[in-house]
């Protein structure tokens, strides 16, 4: 963001923007260096910036690890994943997603995290709230660009549901389970992370959500089964149960609810998980990719 003559003579700046996106949700946050330490107001504005728009992106940073961590710990707690073996080096808090390999050919990274439509961690007690993803390398082939992340609006989907649908679904629960969305994956061979041990098993076992979450900061109602990790409505019979999980994520998929984001290195994605899916997109190969996450615990959805 161009800073006035004036404002630099006086060491000040020019308050920072959000220049909202050709699409139903995501702005773009200028005026914000994130390496110098961003003010307490900058955090507020990015916290209402994230909470009106839903995918906050901050373009043309370059922060360390530990950097990236005091950002995302203004958001809330930070919440380590039990993947450790795929953290970041000396910042367990960040997770690597990554499809680049050591010299022993071990994965450094999650090379098949986001292959289904999910929201992260929903397959927890208390999900997380926001994620704060961070562009190292980025794929290209050519002049293009690979390895987008498309998000989804589930507020908007909610919203756009028929009256009777909304009445029906309101007062279900569904089931979250992370084993049931490994098992998806190597369904369909999608599976590249290690398997899960049977320790890691027992630290995750199914939860139930609403159907239909009340976002805790601006009230909006979203919708909250995903294709990823739920496997089941409660109360609702098998074939049913599956109709309406088919029906409902893949309404939630449609055009019309979507912001595609186009990766640049150096690009620190804000998302809010109540508020929106997402999706990877794989069209890189082995074209290298690399990314740091960090998860900000959330509070039980209601």
């Amino acid at each position: 963001m161009q800073v006035s003559e004036d404002n630099q003579t006086s060491g000040t700046r020019a308050p920072p923007q959000a220049i909202a996106m050709q699409a139903p949700i995501g702005a773009e946050i200028v005026g914000i260096d994130v390496a110098q330490g961003p003010s307490e107001s900058d955090f507020q504005f990015l916290r209402d910036a994230l909470h009106e728009h839903s995918v906050i992106v901050l373009r043309g940073q370059d922060i360390t690890p530990e950097q990236q961590k005091s950002f995302a710990e203004q958001f809330g707690e930070l919440r380590t994943s039990f993947y450790n073996r795929y953290a970041v080096a000396q910042v367990p808090a960040l997770t690597i997603v990554s499809n680049l390999r050591s010299e022993d050919g071990e994965l450094i990274g999650i090379a098949d995290a986001g292959m289904l439509w999910h929201t992260d961690g929903s397959y927890l007690k208390t999900p997380d709230m926001y994620t704060v993803l961070y562009g190292i390398e980025i794929p290209h082939q050519g002049d293009q660009v690979l390895g987008d992340t498309v998000f989804a609006s589930s507020w908007g989907a909610y919203d756009a549901l028929p009256l009777e649908t909304k009445r029906r679904i309101e007062p279900l629960r569904a089931i979250h389970s992370f084993t049931a969305h490994i098992e998806k994956k190597q369904a369909k061979g999608q599976l590249k992370r290690a398997p899960l041990t049977d320790e890691q098993k027992k630290n995750v076992p199914d939860v139930d959500h609403p159907v239909v979450r009340i976002h805790p900061i601006n009230g909006r109602k979203c919708l909250f089964v995903t294709e990823g990790h739920t496997s089941e409505v409660l109360g609702v019979d098998g074939a049913d149960s599956n109709a309406l999980l088919s029906f409902l994520t893949e309404h939630v998929k449609k055009p019309e609810f979507q912001y595609r984001h186009r990766w640049k290195k150096g690009d620190l994605v804000v998302w809010d998980n109540c508020a929106v899916q997402h999706l990877a997109v794989f069209d890189y190969g082995e074209i290298p990719r690399r990314l740091n996450r960090a998860g900000i615990s959330g509070s039980v959805p209601v």
